[in-house]
């Protein structure tokens, strides 16, 4: 799975992966945004934000 990010939108999901006052459902979703963006699999993303391949697909 590939998505395509900016620079700007890197940066931004890195804050948010970051941040230890956001709610953990905002810091998985932004850290599998950027796993995506690196081109990780599915399946292995799946495996480090601890949610099903369908739900981290859709």
């Amino acid at each position: 799975m590939q998505v395509e990010v900016t620079r700007e939108e890197t940066e931004v999901l890195i804050r948010w992966k970051k941040r230890s006052g956001s709610h953990v459902l905002v810091r998985m979703k932004a850290e599998a945004i950027l796993y995506a963006s690196e081109g990780v699999s599915i399946e292995i993303i799946a495996k480090m934000v601890e949610r099903t391949e369908r739900t981290v697909q859709e």
